[in-house]
């Protein structure tokens, strides 16, 4: 993969977190004082597992889960793909990031689009 792959997980992230709720600043500082503890590509996509650093910035309900997202368009992939943030007991947990239609995942990230999704 492409040594851009983290500055393009990195607009994934901020385009998810455009996202209008309550605690979204929370899953933003969470974001800031994370690392990804372990990525996965999968051929069609990919999986980024965090760790949050500070356990002390979590959402309000203690077995808070949810799922945030959004959408792109990927240079050399035909039908788009999405992005799913998936929310663990208050804290950011893992990306997953998906071609639509089974697609291959490009080797290298060059040109995209990123699109807030309306839902949550």
């Amino acid at each position: 993969m492409n040594s851009n792959f983290e500055s393009f997980e990195n607009d994934v992230m901020r385009t998810i977190l455009e996202n209008k709720f309550e605690e979204i600043d929370i899953l933003k500082e969470q974001y800031r004082n994370s690392q990804v503890l372990k990525r996965e590509f999968t051929g069609c996509g990919f999986f980024s597992n965090f760790i949050v650093n500070d356990i002390e910035k979590k959402l309000r309900f203690e077995n808070y889960n949810m799922k945030l997202s959004c959408l792109g368009e990927l240079e050399g992939v035909k039908d788009g793909v999405g992005f799913i943030l998936f929310i663990k007991d208050g804290f950011i947990d893992f990306l997953e990031g998906y071609t639509y239609g089974n697609e291959a995942w490009p080797e290298e990230i060059r040109k995209y689009k990123l699109y807030r999704s309306t839902q949550w």
